[in-house]
């Protein structure tokens, strides 16, 4: 994130290949793989793990002060992931007094806490892959790979109640990156380190990114997706951490790049979102999505569309449902919910684009255009529809002879 704060074969999940998408040029027919969901992270496995009712999504933001819960909830958040220098006991009291769940480094308050129960996660030190402060502006070494699993499973010995959370850094998407220190060009870092972890996250931010390879790509999101879900087994989930603010004084975030860095991280496999909110110029605040209300107001929408669409999200993907035909790559997900198909659908280039969609289960009607007011024909299962560059829609299409 930010700089202020087993070894047994792993079954790899079918996952869309983001390596495609950039070499594919003029008119193209394609589709994305989909791949089923992974097991609930609650339940008998996790009793103290998060909720196991399909109409939960996690939605986090980045360490954050407990005092700041009722302005993130009031936008859709449901988890804070991470506490600096915590978790104390009045932090947890906190958290608790106002219903927040939180992912947090494992200590001894942690574990004895009378507010515990807030806790519905373990999380590594973060971003173990690249080079540790060793202070006064120096670096030193990344966390070896074996030693992160050495605390995984020390983590687990305490409590297997809840769910264990590592994020990388962006390393995991940017083969530019030089900030691992002499973990870079170490891939077998991540296949290493990620055992026994329950859930697998990563973060890289394109817009604020001052690497020339990546600035301005959002497909790098989906990119590192694609690269956690080949890794992870069936067992494990994968989070992504989106930017919100200006990292890069000159090129603030704006409401379209969000939308569309958080539907491509869950179509190409995000099963949990976490913003990250700080800014480090002009002066540091640890809030600072606050500092962009036009942001504030698109991560709103987002979480409400999210919270709306759990359910179907958390069911299982659709093989074969969907095929695009479009002058530009075309990233989808397609769901069968409650007698209707919902199509998930980002443009994958800056470049404006009108898709059309083919679906193999619907003969015609409408597709709803979920959250914008408004539909589109679809006639023999096929229907068009315009892209901006980077683009996102949600499609409700009823079955035929269904109801809504």
């Amino acid at each position: 994130m930010g700089k202020c704060s087993g070894n047994a074969p792993r079954r790899r999940r079918q996952t869309p290949n983001i390596f495609q998408h950039f070499f594919l040029t003029c008119l193209t027919i394609f589709s994305v793989s989909p791949f089923c969901t992974a097991a609930s992270f609650s339940g008998e496995r996790y009793p103290n793990g998060f909720p196991s009712d399909p109409s939960f999504f996690p939605i986090g933001v980045w360490l954050q002060s407990p005092e700041r819960a009722p302005a993130y909830r009031a936008i859709g958040i449901n988890t804070f992931v991470g506490l600096w220098q915590g978790p104390t006991e009045s932090q947890l009291a906190v958290l608790t007094k106002y219903d927040m769940f939180v992912v947090a480094g494992q200590n001894e308050v942690g574990l004895h806490s009378a507010n515990r129960g807030i806790i519905k996660g373990w999380l590594h030190d973060d971003e173990p892959d690249n080079a540790q402060s060793i202070g006064l502006g120096l670096y030193g070494s990344c966390i070896p790979a074996i030693e992160v699993v050495r605390r995984t499973h020390e983590m687990k010995a305490h409590d297997s109640s809840r769910p264990i959370i590592i994020n990388f850094g962006q390393g995991i998407a940017n083969e530019f990156w030089r900030g691992r220190g002499p973990c870079s060009g170490d891939e077998n870092y991540y296949s290493v380190a990620a055992q026994d972890v329950d859930i697998l996250s990563f973060d890289i931010y394109p817009v604020g990114s001052n690497t020339p390879q990546i600035k301005g790509k959002l497909e790098y999101v989906a990119r590192g997706v694609t690269r956690l879900t080949h890794l992870a087994a069936d067992d494990q989930k994968v989070w992504a951490v989106i930017e919100t603010t200006a990292l890069d004084p000159s090129h603030d975030v704006s409401p379209a790049q969000l939308r569309a860095e958080v539907w491509m991280a869950i179509i190409y496999g995000a099963q949990g979102i976490v913003y990250f909110v700080h800014e480090f110029k002009p002066t540091f605040r640890e809030d600072a999505i606050f500092r962009h209300p036009e942001v504030v107001n698109q991560v709103a929408q987002e979480n409400q569309l999210i919270k709306s669409l759990a359910s179907v999200l958390n069911s299982p993907n659709l093989d074969g449902m969907i095929t695009v035909r479009s002058s530009v790559p075309i990233a989808t997900m397609a769901k069968r919910y409650q007698n209707a198909i919902y199509v998930f659908a980002v443009a994958m280039t800056s470049s404006a684009s009108q898709p059309r969609f083919t679906l193999q289960e619907s003969n015609g009607g409408t597709a709803l255009v979920v959250g914008e007011d408004r539909d589109v024909t679809v006639t023999h299962g096929i229907f068009e529809d315009s892209f901006a560059g980077y683009g996102a829609h949600v499609y409700k299409i009823p079955l035929t002879g269904a109801g809504n």
